[in-house]
C-alpha cells in the first residue's frame, strides 16, 4: 500500500514522498525503489541517500545503480551516499570505480573512517592486504571492530603473529564493552587455527563464534567442517542444521532456490541476420577491396534503426567500370540496428583479381546530393569487411571434409567414461571415442581459457603468442585504465585464417567472456558469433542455426565452444542431483543455483571446506560434464540425420581442467599440476581415422589446429604446432609438449612433459621451485623427485630453456597485443568467477 502511493505520486507529475519511499524500502521492496529511481533520477541529496540503499540492498540491479549512483558518489555531501554507492559498484563488479569513489570521498570527509575502513576492505578483496592493514593499524585504537579486520588482513598476508595478537585484543576489547559482538574475531582466531594445522583450537573458536552471534553463517560451516574432519558427527550435524537454516534463507532471498530448469524454457530464436553476430566492421563509408574475378562474395550490411542507409556495390575499374552489383535499401527495425547478409558475384576479367567499390549512402536523391557536399550527416549504416568464397559448383563438390571444433570449458579428462571414469558422464563423448582416436595425455598450453585458446587457435604456447594477462593479480578487469596482453598482434597466423584461404565457410559460436572476437579469436571467421547470455540451450541452437543454414554446403569449419562445465554450477536440477545428494547442506548446495561468490570463499586458501562439501562438489561437477556432453551429442546426431558425418571430422577438446580440493584448490589458474592440464582430445573421422585407437605419451593442443590443417589438405603445421596424423599412424615419436603461465603475483610458471616425466618450475633463477614427477608410477604427482633424480631434472631443464628461448624470439617477431575491455564482457567474466 506504502509504495503503492509512493507510484501514484510519480504518476501525476509529483516527487514521491521520501517518507513513503523509505517505508517501502524497509518493508522489503528494495527493488521496487530502485526501479523507480531508474524511471526517475534522485532530486535531492535525501533521494540520493534512499536511491543508494535501494540499490545496495538489489544485487540484480547493481549495473544499473553504480551507473546512475556514479555522478553522485564522485561529489556527494553526504559520506552515506559514497559509501552506499561504492557497495553498489562492488556488487557490480565496478572495483575500480568503487576504489576511486572512497579515495575521493575520505578526502572531502577526511574524519568519517567508514570510508576508510571500506577501502580497506575494498583492498583485501584485491589481495592488497598489507595496504588495507597499513590503513587499519594507525586508527583502529581499541576499536574492536578495527582491530578485528586489521587481525584478518594480517592473516590474509601471512602475519600471522601481528595476527594473533590483533584478534585477541579485538575479543578482548569487544567482551569488556557490553554489547559488542566478539564473534568476527573468535571466528577468525579459528581460521588462524586452521591454517597452523590446530584443529582442536579451531573447532573451539568457530563453536563459540557460533554461539556468540548465531547468525555468523561462516562461523556455522566451519564448525560443522572441522567436526566432520574430526569424526564428531553428532555435533557435525547440530552445526549443519543451523547452517542450513540460515544458507536456506539466504539463497531464497536471492532467488537460487527458484529453480526453473534452463531447458524448460525454450532458448531464443536464432536468427543468423541478430544483432549479436560479430562481424569485423568497416568504418569507411566508401571503400574499395580487390577480390578474385569471377567468385562469389559475401558481404553483410549493418542496416541501423530506422533504416536511412542504401547499400552500393559497383565495379571500380577495368571495362565494367561502373557496373552495379547490388543497390539495396533495407527496412530498417523501430529499435535497433540489425545484419542482413549479401552474395554477390564479382564479374570475370581478363586478370585473376577485381576491385570493387562499397558505398553506404544516405537514403534518398536529396540526402545523398547534401552529403556529397557535406551539408547532411553520414549514414550510419556500415558494411562488414567483404569476404570471398569459392565458386559454388567447387564448394559443393569438394572432396575435402567438413570440420567441427567442440571445445568444452574447464573439462578434466579424468572424468569422462572414455578416460576410465566409472560413472557414465559422457555417453556422446565416449561414442566418438570408440569410433576414432583417443589421446589419452593430451596436455593444455596453459591453465586458464584465455591463454589456452589462443594456443588451440595460433599453434603457438603462451611464451610465443604472449597472449598472458596477469590474472592473479588484478583477476580479470578491474581497473579500466590498464591494458594488458588480452589479444595478439593480429600477426599470428590463426587456423580458421588458414582454413578460410583455403576456400573453407569459417563459423563461431561461443558463449563470450574470454573467447571472445575483442581478444582477437575472430580473426579468420566469416563470423563470429558470440552469445552473452543462454548458456549452453542457446548455443546448441545457434549452432545447429549454423549447420543447417550451411551444413550441406561444404567444406566448412564450425568452432562451438560453452562454459558448462566451468563454475558456478548451474546445470538443471536433474543434472546437479544425478549423482550429488539433493539433501545435502553446504555451500555445495544441489538443490540451489548457488552464486559463484559462495565458490570464492574457497579461493583464498584460509577457508577450508567440509569434506562433505568436497564430495558434493565434485558430484556437482559430474553433472555439469553429463549436461555439457548433450551438446556434443546433438550436433553429432545432427550431422548423422543429414549425412554429413562421413564427411566432417569431428574434435572435441576443452582448455584445462579444474583442481576440486585435490591440493586444496577450488579453481584453475594457480598451478600446472594433471587435473588442470590433462584434458580430453578426442578425434573422429570415419574413413579418414582408426576406430578405436588410444594414443598414448604426451601431446600438446598446440599441435591440434595443424592435424586440423592436414585433414583440410591445407598444411601440416602452424606455429609451433606440428601434425598428430603421424603419431595416429605410429610412425613418429612423442614430442615434448609444453605449457606456460602466471602464478598469483605474476611469478612465472611453466611446465614441460617428455615420455612419462613432467617437470614444473614457478619463478626464475636461483629462487626458482622445481618439481619432478614420473606419472607412470605416481598419476597424481604426489612425490616430487627433482632433488633425487638430479640428471633427468636437468636434462628437462634445459629442455624447457631451449623452449622459451625459442618462443622468445618468435613473441619478439609478432609484436605485443595489448587491449581493455568493456563492461559486458567484464560482468560475462564476473559470472564465472573470474571477476570477484
Amino acid at each position: 500500500m506504502l509504495f503503492t502511493a509512493a507510484l501514484a505520486c510519480a504518476a501525476c507529475e509529483r516527487r514521491p514522498d521520501p517518507g513513503r519511499l523509505r517505508a517501502a524500502l524497509e518493508a522489503g521492496r528494495a527493488a521496487e525503489v530502485a526501479e523507480l529511481f531508474l524511471r526517475r533520477p534522485p532530486g535531492d541529496a535525501r533521494e540520493w541517500r534512499i536511491a543508494a540503499e535501494a540499490f545496495a540492498r538489489t544485487p540484480d540491479l547493481a549495473e544499473e545503480g553504480a551507473e546512475l549512483l556514479a555522478p553522485a558518489a564522485e561529489r556527494a555531501s553526504d559520506p552515506e551516499v559514497v559509501l552506499l554507492a561504492a557497495r553498489v559498484a562492488e556488487a557490480a563488479d565496478r572495483l575500480g570505480d568503487a576504489l576511486r569513489w572512497l579515495e575521493s570521498g575520505e578526502k572531502r570527509h577526511p574524519r568519517v573512517t567508514e570510508l576508510r575502513i571500506e577501502r580497506a576492505k575494498l583492498l583485501a578483496r584485491l589481495g592488497r592486504a598489507e595496504e588495507a592493514l597499513g590503513l587499519l593499524e594507525p586508527i583502529a585504537g581499541a576499536d574492536p571492530r578495527l582491530l578485528n579486520l586489521a587481525g584478518y588482513c594480517a592473516l590474509l598476508d601471512g602475519q600471522r603473529a601481528k595476527a594473533r595478537a590483533l584478534l585477541e585484543r579485538s575479543e578482548e576489547e569487544a567482551r569488556r564493552r557490553a554489547g559488542r559482538d566478539y564473534a568476527p574475531a573468535l571466528y577468525h582466531l579459528g581460521l588462524l587455527a586452521m591454517a597452523e594445522g590446530n584443529r582442536e583450537s579451531a573447532i573451539e573458536r568457530f563453536r563459540a563464534a557460533a554461539a556468540a552471534n548465531p547468525r555468523h553463517l561462516e562461523a556455522h560451516y566451519q564448525w560443522m567442517a572441522v567436526a566432520e574432519r574430526l569424526g564428531r558427527s553428532g555435533e557435525a550435524e547440530r552445526a549443519r542444521r543451523r547452517f542450513g537454516e540460515l544458507a536456506r534463507a539466504r539463497l531464497a532471498q536471492l532467488g537460487a532456490l527458484d529453480d526453473e530448469p534452463p531447458e524448460a524454457a525454450p532458448p531464443p530464436p536464432v536468427d543468423r541476420s541478430a544483432s549479436v553476430e560479430e562481424r569485423r566492421v568497416v568504418e569507411e563509408v566508401r571503400f574499395t577491396r580487390t577480390l578474385p574475378a569471377g567468385a562469389p562474395v559475401t558481404c553483410a550490411l549493418l542496416v541501423p534503426a530506422g533504416g536511412r542507409s542504401r547499400f552500393r556495390v559497383t565495379v571500380a575499374g577495368g571495362p565494367e567500370r561502373g557496373r552495379v552489383l547490388l543497390d539495396l535499401l533495407p527496412a530498417g527495425a523501430a529499435e535497433g540496428a540489425y545484419w542482413v547478409e549479401q552474395r554477390i558475384e564479382t564479374p570475370r576479367a581478363e586478370g585473376t583479381r577485381v576491385d570493387l567499390r562499397f558505398e553506404v549512402l544516405p537514403a534518398g536523391p536529396v540526402r545523398s546530393l547534401l552529403a556529397r557536399f557535406g551539408l547532411a550527416s553520414a549514414p550510419e549504416g556500415r558494411f562488414a569487411e567483404p569476404r570471398a568464397l569459392t565458386p559454388a559448383d567447387r564448394r559443393s563438390s569438394d572432396p575435402r571434409p567438413n570440420i567441427l571444433l567442440v571445445s568444452l570449458d574447464t573439462l578434466r579428462a579424468d572424468r569422462l567414461g572414455a578416460y576410465g571414469w566409472a560413472r557414465p558422464t559422457s555417453p556422446a563423448i565416449d561414442r566418438l571415442a570408440a569410433g576414432g582416436v583417443l589421446f589419452e595425455r593430451a596436455e593444455a598450453a596453459s591453465n586458464w581459457t584465455l591463454p589456452s585458446h589462443y594456443s588451440l587457435f595460433s599453434g603457438l604456447t603462451p611464451a610465443a603468442h604472449g597472449v598472458l594477462p596477469d590474472l592473479g593479480a588484478v583477476r580479470g578487469y578491474l581497473f579500466p585504465d590498464r591494458r594488458l596482453a588480452v589479444r595478439g598482434s593480429g600477426k599470428e597466423r590463426m587456423l580458421a585464417e588458414v582454413l578460410e584461404e583455403a576456400g573453407y565457410r569459417t563459423v563461431a559460436v561461443t558463449e563470450d567472456g574470454w573467447v571472445s572476437a575483442r581478444f582477437g579469436f575472430d580473426q579468420g571467421f566469416e563470423v563470429y558469433r558470440s552469445a552473452r547470455r543462454g548458456g549452453l540451450p542457446f548455443t546448441a541452437e545457434a549452432a545447429l542455426a549454423e549447420l543447417r543454414f550451411e551444413g550441406a554446403n561444404g567444406p566448412w569449419f564450425l568452432f562451438v565452444h560453452t562454459y558448462t562445465t566451468h563454475q558456478p554450477y548451474h546445470a538443471p536440477r536433474r543434472y546437479r542431483t544425478r549423482w550429488a545428494d539433493p539433501g545435502h547442506v553446504g555451500f555445495a548446495w544441489p538443490a540451489a543455483r548457488v552464486p559463484i561468490s559462495d565458490y570464492n570463499r574457497f579461493h583464498t586458501g584460509l577457508f577450508p571446506p567440509a569434506p562433505s562439501d568436497v564430495r558434493a562438489f565434485r558430484d556437482l561437477y559430474d553433472g555439469q560434464v553429463a549436461w555439457a556432453d548433450t551438446l556434443v551429442d546433438r550436433l553429432v546426431r545432427w550431422l548423422a540425420d543429414n549425412g554429413l558425418l562421413e564427411q566432417t571430422v569431428v574434435a572435441v577438446v576443452s582448455d584445462h581442467g579444474e583442481e576440486i580440493f585435490e591440493r586444496g584448490r577450488f579453481d584453475h589458474g594457480e598451478t600446472l599440476y594433471e587435473e588442470v592440464t590433462r584434458v580430453p582430445l578426442v578425434l573422429y573421422a570415419p574413413g579418414r581415422l582408426p576406430a578405436g585407437r588410444r594414443v598414448r605419451g604426451p601431446v600438446s593442443l598446440v599441435d591440434l589446429p595443424a592435424t586440423l590443417l592436414e585433414f583440410a589438405g591445407a598444411e601440416g603445421r602452424l606455429g609451433q604446432g606440428r601434425s598428430l596424423l603421424p603419431r595416429i599412424e605410429g610412425g613418429a615419436a612423442s614430442r615434448p609438449a609444453f605449457a606456460e603461465a602466471l602464478a598469483p603475483g605474476g611469478v612465472p610458471l611453466a611446465a614441460v612433459w617428455s615420455g612419462s616425466l613432467k617437470y614444473i618450475r614457478r619463478g626464475e633463477g636461483p629462487a626458482a621451485v622445481e618439481e619432478l614427477y614420473d606419472l607412470a608410477s605416481d598419476p597424481l604427482e604426489q612425490r616430487n623427485l627433482a632433488q633425487g633424480r638430479p640428471g633427468e631434472t636437468a636434462r628437462l631443464r634445459a629442455l624447457l630453456d631451449r623452449h622459451l628461448a625459442a618462443s622468445a624470439r618468435v613473441a619478439k617477431e609478432l609484436g605485443e597485443g595489448k587491449g581493455e575491455v568493456d563492461e559486458a564482457t567484464r560482468e560475462r567474466l564476473r559470472s564465472l568467477g573470474y571477476v570477484e
